[in-house]
Formats: C-alpha cells, structure tokens, sequence
C-alpha cells in the first residue's frame, strides 16, 4: 500500500527517516530507496507499506508532481472558500438579484456597449464605461468617437455609475421603504448617460455649423445646415449598439421592477 511521506533525515550519518501519516519510519539506502538520486531531508517521496505497516520501499516524487498537487490543493481550497462565499452573498442578498448584478455589471464594464464603425475595414467597440471616458473628455464627443479618444477617466461620471450600480444593494443597509426606489438607479443612469451622449453629439454637429457658416453669409449658413444633417447621417450610421447595451439594459429593467415591486409592497 502506497502512502505519500517525507524525507526527516537523510541517510548521510546512519539510517534514514520518514514521517508518513504522524508516524516515523527509519529506512536505509540498500533496502528501502529505490531512485538513483540520494534522499533529501524535505523530500516528498512514495513509501510502499505491507499489511503490518512496515516499511517496505520508498522512491522520490517528482517536483512537478508534488507542485502539481500542491496547486490542485489550492485549487480545491479556494473553491471551497469561494462556494462558501457565494453562500452566504446567495443568503443575504438572493440569487436573482446577484445574478442581475453580474449582467449589469457584465454589460457596463465587459461587453461593448457600442460599436464605431470608422473605415468599411475597421470598427471600433466600447464598453458603457469607456464612454463615461469620453463624457468627461474636453473634447467634442464627435471627435472623441471618431477618435476613440477615452485615455482618460470617467471623472464625475465615473462616481456617479459606481453609485448608481450600488443602488439596489441600499435596501439591505437602510431600513426604509424609499430605499427601495435606489434600485432604479442603474436605469436612471443608462437614460441619463444616453440624453447626455446625444446632447453631446448634437452639440458637435452644431459647433461645426457654426463655424463653417460664419465664413459666408446666408449660401453658407444654408450649406452649413445641409453639410450637419449629412454629418448627423454618417454619425448614425456608424454608430451602432453592442451586446453590452442590450444585457445591461435587461438587467436594469429587471432591477427597476424588482425595486418598484418592493417599494409597493412595503406600503401595506
């Protein structure tokens, strides 16, 4: 029967000794060992035990074996802690609504909730996220997407999405029915940032406008007005929604009516 063990002393000063299992085992090299490379104290080696528990051989594990090992352990460790964890999120908060949360947060800050296309052979996609990058950019938000310009971060923006994605956990921690309605906080926001995404291109367009029609007077006003629906146009056309856009907003909607549900209920 083999065990796993380990080498306590070597066998350079007299017989050698092994732990297997709490128990000591001394073997020596001409009747026990059984590799071509000397035993080390800490080594991890096999011992074969006959049906008395004597020992009968001992041979090395490999390094890569016992790492291997040693990895699946805390492989299974982890697991085990993150199951128990998963629990006791599962317990408090349940799982629709965890389950919600990683779509939500799946769409704004993995998928693409937009993709740009800039040449017939190159598009361009950005989460929900990046373009609170581009919210915050000084730049015209027609430029900053015709750029991808979203180097920096989501200032303001960025703070009021990580608020808004901790609104449905609020009821959990304040214990009034209003807190409820904190669960409609990540649609609020999806709207809130797609008005300000268009108002933003709008403005663009119109900044554009104005420019190339105070170089002449009404011909170029005029051709002003007909060059920025043709810009508008192509903006549209480019622009279209990604996966993000659609998971994101399921899920929102979901916690808007979770949260209109338990907002009614608590009035009774």
């Amino acid at each position: 029967m083999k065990h796993r063990a380990k080498v306590l002393r070597d066998t350079n000063a007299g017989p050698g000794l092994l732990s297997i299992d709490g128990k000591q085992h001394p073997f020596s090299l001409e009747a026990h060992w059984r590799s071509d490379v000397p035993p080390r104290v800490g080594m991890v080696v096999d011992a074969e035990l006959d049906d008395a528990g004597s020992l009968l051989a001992a041979m090395p594990v490999a390094d890569g074996q016992v790492m291997k090992e040693q990895a699946e352990q805390a492989l299974k460790m982890a697991r085990a802690r993150g199951g128990q964890w998963t629990a006791g999120l599962t317990a408090r908060f349940g799982a629709p609504l965890l389950v919600a949360m990683a779509a939500l947060g799946i769409g704004w800050f993995v998928l693409n909730t937009v993709v740009v296309q800039l040449t017939p052979g190159m598009r361009i996609g950005m989460s929900f996220w990046k373009l609170l990058a581009l919210l915050n950019s000084p730049a015209s938000l027609v430029s900053s997407l015709s750029a991808n310009a979203a180097s920096g971060g989501g200032g303001i923006y960025a703070l009021l999405c990580i608020l808004a994605f901790a609104g449905p956990f609020v009821p959990f921690f304040w214990k009034d029915r209003r807190a409820h309605l904190c669960g409609l906080l990540p649609l609020a926001f999806m709207l809130v940032t797609a008005v300000l995404i268009y108002a933003g291109i709008q403005d663009g367009l119109a900044q554009t406008r104005e420019m190339v029609g105070g170089f002449g007077g009404q011909q170029a006003r005029q051709m002003a007005e007909a060059m920025g629906r043709e810009m508008m146009k192509q903006v549209w056309n480019a622009v279209s929604l990604g996966l993000g856009f659609y998971v994101s907003l399921i899920a929102s909607l979901y916690l808007a009516a979770r949260a209109g549900v338990h907002f009614l209920a608590a009035r009774t």
